[in-house]
Order: C-alpha cells, then sequence, then structure tokens
C-alpha cells in the first residue's frame, strides 16, 4: 500500500498536480475565472511633465502643451490578473498599454481590461499598465519626449516582473516570456520597446533639450536629459526589452528601428480608414490636425510598412488587415470586443513561443511476435512532459517526465498504434503524432538499393531496420552485381534468405548469420 502511495505522489509532482497537462492552453478560455491584484505599485517617483496652459489645453483639459523643463515625480502601477486555480509555475506574461495619444486615457479602460481578462483565461499572467502622460503637439522635437517617457514605462513593467521572478516570484512567471502590447499609443510603446533598443536609436530631443518658455516664449528653458531606456523607474539591473509585441493600430518613429531577424516578433492589428495613426505612412491624428493651428507632430510608419519590413529581415509576424474598423480596431462595440482579436494575440504567442517544436516517434512499427516488449523515443530537449497512448498493448513502466517509452504490444489485437502529445514547460500543447505497428510470426525483408551496401544501413531494407529473426530476407535479383556485406561482430538470426541473379552476401569474421529454416 506504501508503494502506491508513493507512485502516486510521484506521478502528481511529475504533472504538477494535474493527471495530464491541461489541453489547449493559449487557444481557448481554459480558466472560466480570474483574480486580479489591483494598484501594484511599478514604478517610483518618475518626472511627469506639468501642463503649458494655453487655448487647446484650456479647451480639452488635456496636457497637450506640457512644459518639458518642469516637472513633477509620479508613481506607475499596474492591475494583475492570473487564471484562478492554476499551478503551473511559470507563465508567460503579457503586458498590456492603453490608448489616448499620450495625453489621455487609463489603465481602467473597459476595453484594456477585458483584453486582460480574456488572455489570463488562456493561462497568461496579464498587466494593465499606468504610463505618463503628456506631450506637446506643437513642436515635433518635444513631442517625441512624451513617447519616450512611455517607452520607458513600459520597459520598468517588463522589469518589474523580472525582478519578481528572480525574487519573491509572487506571480510565478517566466522572465525569459514577457510580451508587451496596446492599442494606439499604448502600441507605440510596445512596438518601441520591441525594436527602439539601443541608445544610439534615442531620438536628440530626449537628451538634454531646450524648449521656448516665458512671455510670448521669449526665453529658453532647458529641458532635462530624460535618461536611457531602463533609467527610469524601478530594478534597473533587469533589462526592459520584451521577448514578443501586439500592436493595436500602432506604429514606429522608424522602421529602420527593425533590425535583425532576430528582433522580437510582432503581431499587428491594423485598418485601413484609421484616421488618428496611419495605416502607411505619415502625422498621427490626421483626421483632426487641420483645425489645431501651430500642429506639428513627426512622421510616423503604421503596421503596413513595419509588416513590410519584418518580411524584409525575415521577422516573425502576423498582420491582421481591416477596411472599416476605423481606429479602434478592437472594439467592435462599446462593451465587446471583435472576435478574433483575443484569439489571434494569444494563438500567435502560442504557436510562435509556447508550442513544443515537431516531434517525431522512433521504433519499430513493423514487430516480430516473439519480441512484443519495444522502446519507442522521441527527441530530447523538445518539451518538458509527454503523453503517451497506446492501442492493443500496454505501456510498461511509463514515466511522462521522459522522452521514451516503453510498450507490451498485444499479439492479439486486431489494431495497434502509439500517439505522442508533447508539452512545453509553459504546458503549451503540441502536435500529436501517431505510429499504426504491425504483428507478425514473419516479415519479408527486401533489400532495395540497386547498389553495394553493409547489412546494418537501414535504408537500404525495404523495413527500414536491419534484418530481425522473424524476417525472410531476400536480395532480389540486380541488373549489374550487388554485394551486401556483414561485418559487424554481432551475430544476427533471419528466417530465411533468398538471392537473385547479380546478388552476393558476403560475411565477414567475426560476423556470424544464422538461418532458422
Amino acid at each position: 500500500m506504501k508503494k502506491i502511495l508513493l507512485y502516486l505522489v510521484l506521478t502528481l509532482n511529475i504533472f504538477e498536480g494535474k493527471a495530464q497537462p491541461p489541453m489547449n492552453r493559449y487557444t481557448a478560455a481554459l480558466f472560466p475565472n480570474v483574480t486580479e491584484t489591483t494598484n501594484v505599485l511599478f514604478s517610483t517617483n518618475v518626472p511627469q511633465p506639468v501642463p503649458g496652459g494655453g487655448f487647446y489645453e484650456g479647451i480639452t483639459g488635456y496636457p497637450l502643451n506640457v512644459n518639458e523643463y518642469e516637472t513633477t515625480n509620479v508613481n506607475l502601477y499596474m492591475n494583475i490578473f492570473r487564471p484562478t486555480g492554476d499551478t503551473l509555475s511559470k507563465r508567460p506574461v503579457a503586458i498590456i498599454c492603453f490608448g489616448g495619444g499620450f495625453i489621455t486615457g487609463s489603465k481602467d479602460h473597459w476595453s484594456i481590461r477585458l483584453l486582460a481578462q480574456e488572455l489570463a483565461k488562456r493561462g497568461f499572467v496579464t498587466a494593465v499598465i499606468d504610463y505618463r502622460l503628456g506631450m506637446n503637439i506643437f513642436d515635433e522635437a518635444l513631442s517625441m519626449r512624451a513617447v519616450y517617457r512611455g517607452i520607458q514605462d513600459g520597459r520598468s513593467a517588463v522589469r518589474f516582473f523580472k525582478a519578481d521572478a528572480a525574487g519573491a516570484n509572487i506571480y510565478k512567471v517566466d522572465p525569459d516570456q514577457i510580451y508587451i502590447g496596446g492599442h494606439s499609443a499604448g502600441a507605440f510603446i510596445a512596438t518601441h520597446n520591441a525594436y527602439l533598443n539601443l541608445e544610439s536609436e534615442r531620438p536628440a530631443s530626449t537628451y538634454a533639450w531646450t524648449q521656448s518658455c516665458g512671455f510670448l516664449g521669449w526665453y529658453t528653458c532647458n529641458c532635462p536629459n530624460l535618461g536611457c531606456l531602463d533609467c527610469a523607474g524601478n530594478n534597473q539591473s533587469q533589462s526592459g526589452h520584451a521577448k514578443a509585441v501586439f500592436s493595436l493600430a500602432g506604429a514606429l518613429g522608424f522602421t529602420t528601428y527593425m533590425q535583425t531577424a532576430n528582433d522580437p516578433i510582432i503581431s499587428m492589428f491594423h485598418s485601413q480608414d484609421d484616421g488618428t495613426v496611419p495605416y502607411n505612412s505619415g502625422q498621427p491624428f490626421g483626421s483632426v490636425s487641420g483645425f489645431i493651428v501651430g500642429f506639428d507632430l513627426p512622421i510616423v510608419y503604421g503596421s503596413l510598412p513595419m509588416s513590410q519590413r519584418a518580411a524584409f529581415l525575415g521577422i516573425p509576424y502576423q498582420f491582421n488587415s481591416y477596411t472599416k474598423r476605423g481606429h479602434s480596431v478592437h472594439e467592435e462595440t462599446s462593451s465587446t470586443l471583435y472576435p478574433d482579436i483575443v484569439p489571434g494575440i494569444s494563438n500567435w504567442f502560442f504557436t510562435k513561443l509556447l508550442k513544443p517544436a515537431a516531434h517525431t516517434i522512433s521504433g519499430k512499427i513493423n514487430v516480430c511476435s516473439s519480441a512484443l516488449t519495444q522502446t519507442y523515443t522521441t527527441q530530447s530537449g523538445l518539451a518538458k512532459y509527454y503523453h503517451w497512448e497506446v492501442t492493443g498493448g500496454t505501456l510498461v513502466n511509463y514515466n511522462p517526465s521522459l522522452n521514451y517509452v516503453t510498450v507490451n504490444w498485444s499479439n492479439t489485437a486486431t489494431s495497434r498504434s502509439l500517439k505522442l502529445t508533447p508539452y512545453s514547460k509553459w504546458d503549451g500543447k503540441g502536435d500529436q503524432v501517431t505510429i499504426n505497428v504491425n504483428v507478425a510470426d514473419s516479415f519479408t525483408n527486401t533489400w532495395t538499393a540497386s547498389t553495394s551496401g553493409q547489412w546494418t544501413e537501414t535504408g537500404k531494407w525495404s523495413l527500414a531496420m536491419v534484418p530481425e529473426p522473424c524476417h525472410h530476407v531476400a536480395i532480389p535479383a540486380q541488373i549489374s552485381p550487388v554485394e551486401v556485406t556483414l561485418q559487424s561482430s554481432q551475430t544476427y538470426q533471419i528466417k530465411s534468405l533468398t538471392l537473385g541473379n547479380n546478388a552476393k552476401l558476403t560475411v565477414k569474421q567475426p560476423g556470424n548469420l544464422i538461418l532458422q529454416n
């Protein structure tokens, strides 16, 4: 009884508390509920510019004419969502950033929260984050500072999860599988996290810069250096670079930020009728810029040129293009998402990053009835555990953490097969592979090559295996002489041997061949 209990405990430990890995994680809403932790501090005392006043700030209430030379320190928070009841110890993270042109918006926006909740139901840890607001839309160079602050804050959120994984491990995340995405301005943060990753790529205005100030702008004020990409916020010993990105109506300052095929993968969603962020290239807010005196924002490059650049470099990408969704490419109504958005994000990350590579099963598919117990293997290092299923036989000493299995085949079964489903360490389900097995008292194994060779060359036998005791071996007639040489130190047994014209078998010492018939 103690041995049985011990076996059950070991089996449960292997599966981290599950009888077998969950099905369809990341590709379906596996978890019905999520657990939210609100207002988690991730960035302390970061400088945010103060409103500069003026006509347009006065009528809109938005900080769109900020004084870059004057700041106040703020703290940034995130809400974290986790699948309720999940026991996986290392989970991928998706950080989501709201839209609003860097002048408005909140992590509490309904569609951003809904994205986070739905992705968490599929097995991700997710977070909706604050970032600093405030932009000067009347100065092209100064406006870049707003985007750069957002990039810094997004990187601070990435660093938060890396630091947690290295320390308290409260959220049980994999620091190597942290993704970032968002809508509009939030998508700018995500795309630049992925591709603006060098100090040399920083816009010049993010260093020490100047801004007109005082009465009628007659004076010049000094704007502070915003610091390096990971120089704002907490946990600065970590890197804030994410593994992958999704972009809902996003863009890049320059597609040349995308440099090599090893850059983060990206999934993009954009509609051609977007009047806020260009689908191709142009100024943001193109639909209203003509009504704002002094409007001056830089040209940016939307999803179409980003996809073209990714294709040129060989960066894996997914481009979901639409014609009539406008700027809110993910919001079908005022309370619902388009049904393709969450699967489009989740399935992309799963397929490219979380799903095990394709596996094969190696082992005998033609089994002699005198040797019914056989071992089958698959590739090692590509999965964490392996779910084997057998028809017409039984598994012997099955351990799902090993990349091989022993099967005792039935001599009387009408059909026999072995199936393997590999799972990654993130519980990502791989493609199932199947082999069908034949059991018989004898098989015919024929030399299929028209050239000479060694007895042990499996690729030249019709059964793709060295002849076995239940095999009738045939080396058929040849147009030109063919010699098969057995020079192994092993002794081989076969049922019978047939040699055709111009076919020759040479057994060299210490090789030995025994014919049963």
